[in-house]
Order: structure tokens, then sequence, then C-alpha cells
């Protein structure tokens, strides 16, 4: 049974040891910011495919949502009815002539 939190840091902010590693980047590397470097690695011709190929999957986290797979259960193994839609090309005046009957 959850009960209600008392003590302890709020949610959101860093625990002291996250905070200090954060500031001594910033004070040694001022422009640094990992999934910049990462990026780099990733358009780096000269670096390894294997190497790129794993730097864009990790930056890829930071930017694109990533998908789950879905599974799909139909009970006692009948299908849904499918309805299929045919859409034709037609031209203006075929339209006007098939809603004149």
């Amino acid at each position: 049974m959850k009960g209600k939190k008392t003590g302890g840091r709020k949610k959101g902010i860093p625990n002291r040891d996250t905070q200090e590693i954060s500031e001594m980047l910033k004070e040694k590397f001022p422009d640094y910011h990992p999934v910049i470097a990462l990026a780099a690695i990733a358009n780096n011709k000269k670096v390894d495919l294997s190497l790129r190929l794993q730097a864009n999957k990790e930056v890829a986290k930071y930017v694109c949502p990533q998908l789950k797979a879905m599974e799909l259960n139909f009970h006692n193994s009948t299908l849904p009815e499918i309805t299929i839609i045919e859409i034709v090309h037609t031209t203006k005046g075929e339209l006007e002539k098939s809603q004149v009957r």
C-alpha cells in the first residue's frame, strides 16, 4: 500500500551526485552535450560504420518516439468484418453524369 511521500528529494530534482557530475562537466567542458557528441560521431564519415550505426541508434532515442509492437487477439478464431473501399479516379464531368441518374 502506497502512502503519502514524506521527506526526501522532490520529483524532478537530480540527486546530489548527479548534480555534482553535471557541474564538473560544465566547468571542464562548457559546450559539451552527450547527445550532440553522439550525433557528431554518427555523422563522421571517418568513424567505423558499426560505431556510427550505434551512435545513430542512441541519438534516435532522444528525438524519435519508440514504437511499440501491437498484438491483435480474435476470440473464437473469427476475423472481424473487413470493408474494402475502392477509389477510382474520375473527372468532374464523369462525376456529374453519375449523379444525374
